[in-house]
C-alpha cells in the first residue's frame, strides 16, 4: 500500500517542483530577446525581428511582485517602424515579471526574476592616478551605491597600442595599487566594474571600460612619446614641366628691368644735364672767396706777375726740369694763376683764366 502511494505521489511532487522552478527561472521561446538592468535604475528590454514575428508589433507587460500587469511605459521603434524594445523603471525589491506578446496575444517571451539578475553597472567615474614613492601607482575612484562588485584595473605602456598588451589588477575595493611599473615610462590605465556571480547570478554583465587615462612617468626624464619608426624616404617628385618656362620668364624679366634702368639713365641725363664745376678753372674762388668773383679778380690782379716786354719775349729761357723726390712721390702741378694782358679797345684790362679771356672795365665789371 505504501509503495503504491509513493508511486502515485512522487510524479506529482516532481511536476510541482518543475512548475515552481519554471516560474522562478527565465522562460523564453525565442533567443532574440535581451534584458539589461542599467545600474539598478532602468531596465531595457530589446528584441529583434524573429522568424515568427517579423514585421509585427510586439507588446510588453511587466509587474513587480503580485500586482497587476502594466503596459510598457516607453517603446522604441526599429527602422522598419515596428516596436523593437521597451524601457521601464527598475526596483531593488520584488521579482520582475516580463511578458512579451505578439499582435494575436500569443506569448513570445516570459521571465520572472529580480531586476538585479540582469545588472550591468555604469563605468567608474572620476578616476585618480598617483605615483607613490615606491614607484607604484595608486588608482582610486568613487564607489558605486550598491555592493557585490569587483573592479578591474588594466594598464599598459603608453607606446604600446596593442590591445592584447593590457595587464589586469582586480580587487573588491575602489582603491587599488598597481606595482611593477617603471617610473621612467608612461602608461595607459582603464577601469571597469564587474558584478559577482555569487551575488547577482551568471546573467549579470560587467560595465564598459572607462576612457583610457594617460599617466606620465614619475622621473623627470620620462617621455610619453614612443620612439617613432623611421618612415621610408619619399620618392623624389618629378620636376614639373613648367619649371623651364618659369626660368625663361624670370631671365626675360631681369633683362627687361636692366634695359629699363639704362633707358631711365639716358632720360635723366637728357632732362637734367650735368653742370660743370668751376672750382677746377678758378682756384681759390670758392675755398678762399666763397664764390665772390669780383674779390677773386682783385686778388688775382694783385698776385699776377708784371707784363713782359718785347725784349724779354725774345730771350730764350731754359725749361725747368721736373724734380722728383727721392721717396718716389710726385709733385702736384699748381694751376697757373690768371694772367693779365694789356688793355683792349674798350680801355679795360684783358684777363686770361683757364683758357678763357675776360676784359675788366674801370667800373670793376667783367666783359666776356
Amino acid at each position: 500500500m505504501a509503495w503504491a502511494l509513493a508511486v502515485i505521489l512522487v510524479p506529482r511532487l516532481l511536476a510541482a517542483a518543475a512548475v515552481a522552478a519554471a516560474a522562478a527561472a527565465v522562460v523564453t521561446s525565442r533567443g532574440d530577446v535581451t534584458v539589461v538592468c542599467h545600474d539598478l535604475e532602468m531596465v531595457e528590454v530589446t528584441w529583434g525581428l524573429g522568424p515568427n514575428h517579423q514585421g509585427a508589433n510586439l507588446s510588453l507587460e511587466f509587474r513587480y511582485g503580485t500586482g497587476a500587469l502594466r503596459p510598457c511605459p516607453q517603446y522604441f521603434l526599429s527602422g522598419a517602424g515596428v516596436t523593437s524594445g521597451c524601457i521601464l523603471p527598475a526596483a531593488r525589491v520584488g521579482l520582475l515579471e516580463l511578458a512579451l506578446r505578439d499582435g494575436g496575444g500569443a506569448m513570445v517571451f516570459k521571465a520572472r526574476q529580480r531586476a538585479s539578475t540582469w545588472l550591468k553597472p555604469s563605468p567608474p567615474r572620476n578616476l585618480t592616478l598617483l605615483w607613490t614613492p615606491d614607484g607604484d601607482v595608486a588608482v582610486s575612484w568613487p564607489a558605486h551605491s550598491y555592493l557585490g562588485l569587483d573592479y578591474e584595473v588594466q594598464h599598459r605602456e603608453n607606446s604600446n597600442g596593442n590591445e592584447d598588451a593590457w595587464q589586469t589588477t582586480s580587487g573588491p575595493c575602489c582603491d587599488l595599487m598597481v606595482g611593477g611599473l617603471d617610473p621612467a615610462r608612461c602608461y595607459d590605465f582603464r577601469v571597469r566594474a564587474s558584478p559577482r556571480a555569487a551575488h547577482y547570478g551568471l546573467e549579470a554583465q560587467p560595465s564598459e571600460w572607462t576612457a583610457v587615462t594617460k599617466l606620465s612617468g614619475a622621473a623627470s626624464t620620462a617621455s610619453c612619446t614612443a620612439s617613432p619608426t623611421p618612415a621610408p624616404a619619399p620618392a623624389p617628385a618629378p620636376a614639373p614641366a613648367l619649371l623651364p618656362l618659369g626660368c625663361c620668364l624670370a631671365a626675360l624679366l631681369t633683362l627687361a628691368l636692366l634695359l629699363a634702368a639704362l633707358r631711365l639713365r639716358r632720360v635723366k641725363d637728357a632732362l637734367l644735364p650735368c653742370v660743370p664745376d668751376p672750382s677746377g678753372s678758378f682756384p681759390g674762388l670758392f675755398e678762399k672767396h666763397h664764390g665772390n668773383f669780383q674779390a677773386w679778380i682783385a686778388d688775382a690782379q694783385a698776385t699776377a706777375p708784371p707784363a713782359r716786354t718785347e725784349e724779354e719775349d725774345d730771350l730764350i729761357r731754359p725749361k725747368a726740369k721736373r724734380v722728383e723726390p727721392e721717396d718716389g712721390t710726385f709733385l702736384c702741378t699748381v694751376p697757373r694763376p690768371p694772367s693779365f694782358e694789356s688793355r683792349g679797345q674798350g680801355g679795360g684790362a684783358m684777363v686770361s683764366v683757364g683758357g678763357a679771356t675776360f676784359m675788366v672795365g674801370d667800373s670793376g665789371y667783367m666783359t666776356l
